[in-house]
């Protein structure tokens, strides 16, 4: 009998975890993005989350556009400076409770970037993005 995947349904440990992740903050991620990118940032998270739903498996392409929106929700510089490039960035106020909890969902998805082996003490992703930077 031929076995078929149902959605969120993994064949390995770290589908599952990146699934049970954006089970619970999922929506909380889509919001976050939407704060600092509007429209492309809901667009970048729902992606991922419709991508997760049509795989069993984490390919490279999946692990790039977590570690894209780690640096999205982190206000990495790879997107630009939120000083600067203000077209770009979507800022709240400092002081606000948004900005508390996008600082938390960015810890919990540093997190889950360490679980599945895209971040680790002595790298903190930085191989993964220089490789990626000589490939192209």
């Amino acid at each position: 009998m031929l076995r078929t995947h149902t959605p969120f349904q993994s064949i390995d440990a770290h589908h599952a975890a990146v699934c049970a992740h954006f089970a619970t903050h999922g929506e909380a991620l889509r919001n976050a993005a939407g704060l600092l990118q509007a429209g492309s940032g809901e667009a970048r998270v729902v992606r991922i989350m419709t991508e997760l739903r049509n795989s069993a498996k984490l390919d490279r392409a999946m692990r790039r556009r977590l570690l894209d929106l780690h640096r999205l929700i982190a206000l990495d510089s790879d997107f630009g400076d939120p000083e600067t490039d203000a077209g770009l960035w979507l800022l709240p106020d400092p002081d606000s409770a948004e900005v508390q909890e996008i600082c938390l969902l960015a810890d919990r998805l540093y997190d889950l970037l360490v679980t599945i082996g895209e971040f680790d003490d002595e790298t903190d992703g930085s191989s993964f993005a220089v490789e990626d930077r000589h490939a192209a």
